[in-house]
C-alpha cells in the first residue's frame, strides 16, 4: 500500500503559475465568441511563453 501523499505538488499550488494561467483565462474570456485579430495573437503567444516559463521553472525547482 502506497503512503497518501499530504500536500499538493509545487506545480499545482504555484502562484507564479496560477497568475499567467489566470492571465490568459482573462485574455481569452473578455475576446470570446470571435477570432483574435493579428494583434491579440501575438499577445495570446506572449502570454503561452509566460506561462510556460513558469510552469518549467517550477518542475525544475521540483526535481
Amino acid at each position: 500500500m502506497r503512503p497518501i501523499p499530504t500536500q499538493q505538488p509545487t506545480l499545482l499550488t504555484s502562484s507564479s503559475t496560477d497568475q499567467a494561467n489566470e492571465a490568459i483565462r482573462v485574455f481569452l474570456r473578455a475576446r470570446a465568441g470571435r477570432a483574435l485579430r493579428p494583434a491579440e495573437r501575438a499577445e495570446y503567444s506572449r502570454l503561452l511563453k509566460v506561462y510556460t516559463r513558469a510552469l518549467r521553472g517550477e518542475v525544475e525547482q521540483a526535481a
